[in-house]
């Protein structure tokens, strides 16, 4: 990368020996998940602690939350190219990069969680247009193509493809095509990213789930936290390369941007939980409540988890004068905000698949609980997914020209 650039003091994280030693570390966590993954082929999802009473688990918290945090790409991408606010440019590629890590971390995690991953084509050709799931597929496919014809312009720049120089203005003529791409990619992703909310409606703690607000819900955290996790990675490689690419002032307004983002997820979020619990209290809704937090931490984790530590303090970070001048508060907020609705996804996944309900009005007899916690397998999958994110953005990072070749003046 070329162009004046602010010289942080150097840090040992850069020198050779913590390479090595990182890289290294990827690559066991990459070996531990396809060591596990050829277990959950071979031998089927009896590997897991997977049930017909609780079919989703670690691997679908780790999807959904995925594709939330990749959300800063097309978030990003449409106040650029849609809004014309050019000051957040230097960030559109690391978002683009992001946004593919994540989607495609989703898609990793669903190869192995459908059983029966050869497959996976069938969204594709056999049409199912009455299920949500089905939707979502093709949402996802789309908007994964779309991040990808975005990011062939920063490809193009690799000195791979001097030799091909037919294949750069290809990408250049893409690049001419952003704003509509851009606007695509917001449309898909908006759609996606309520489906997802409404698919809470077939869980069996429905009487909590099944409401108008789900997809409301899950489109502004995302909206929330994709940019602030994104801002969270401009901080890191900063602290990595020793340069300042991206001015702190863009790095704040995007942190105003999440912290009054979750401010509008907390005011639905509660009045939401108000209504359900108390407004409109129904005794199945009740019967839900007293299930959850007798057979999960759920009140724990969601009061401390997703209300404490994922928006009460981001927000403080992020829009209090007094911290948000500071990267590492802000790259803080930006953990603590993911970590919010890492937790959330759980508790709506997993939590409610443990309420019992009945199919039989009326009857006697009352199901029994479910129950779960993710098997060895399940947490090496987990490992090896991690793994893979941490691995494509170190070497997009090191190798692809993520920032602008003449950014602003920077601030000392």
């Amino acid at each position: 990368m070329t162009g004046p650039e602010t010289a942080l003091p150097r840090r040992p994280l850069a020198g050779s020996p913590h390479r090595l030693a990182w890289m290294g570390f990827l690559v066991i966590c990459l070996s531990f998940g396809l060591a596990t993954a050829y277990q959950v082929f071979t031998r089927g999802l009896v590997v897991t602690n997977l049930t017909d009473t609780v079919p989703w688990g670690l691997w679908i918290t780790i999807d959904l939350s995925g594709i939330a945090l990749g959300a800063g790409a097309f978030t990003l991408s449409a106040v650029v190219y849609v809004f014309r606010l050019s000051r957040f440019r230097s960030m559109v590629r690391l978002a683009l990069l992001i946004g593919i890590i994540g989607y495609t971390s989703a898609m990793l995690t669903l190869l192995v969680d459908i059983g029966r991953p050869e497959r996976f084509w069938h969204p594709w050709v056999y049409w199912n247009v009455h299920s949500v799931l089905w939707e979502i597929a093709w949402a996802i496919s789309l908007y994964l193509s779309v991040m990808l014809v975005e990011f062939a312009p920063v490809l193009a720049e690799l000195s791979l493809f001097d030799r091909w120089p037919a294949a750069r203005r290809l990408a250049h003529a893409i690049h001419k095509a952003t704003p509509a791409l851009a606007l695509v990619g917001m449309l898909i992703s908006l759609i996606h990213q309520s489906s997802l909310g409404a698919t809470y409606g077939i869980l069996k703690a429905r009487p909590i789930w099944f409401k108008p607000s789900m997809p409301i819900l899950f489109i502004l955290s995302a909206i929330a936290a994709g940019p602030a996790m994104t801002m969270t990675a401009a901080i890191v490689l900063q602290w990595v390369t020793r340069r300042r690419t991206v001015p702190l002032d863009v790095l704040r307004a995007i942190a105003r941007f999440s912290g009054l983002g979750l401010m509008a997820y907390a005011y639905v979020k509660l009045w939401d939980l108000a209504v359900v619990a108390y407004y409109g209290r129904t005794p199945e809704a009740e019967s839900a409540f007293y299930f959850l937090n007798q057979l999960t931490p759920y009140g724990f984790g969601f009061w401390f988890g997703e209300v404490i530590l994922g928006i009460v303090l981001p927000v403080l970070l992020f829009l209090a004068p007094g911290l948000n001048r500071s990267r590492s508060n802000l790259a803080l907020g930006g953990v603590l905000a993911a970590l919010g609705v890492a937790i959330n996804r759980w508790n709506v996944t997993v939590s409610g698949l443990v309420v019992p309900l009945s199919y039989s009005p009326g009857t006697q007899y009352q199901p029994p609980a479910g129950a779960y916690w993710p098997s060895l397998a399940e947490w090496g999958i987990a490992v090896g997914v991690l793994g893979y994110a941490l691995l494509v953005f170190t070497l997009g990072a090191r190798l692809l020209p993520l920032f602008p070749s003449n950014p602003r003046p920077q601030d000392r």
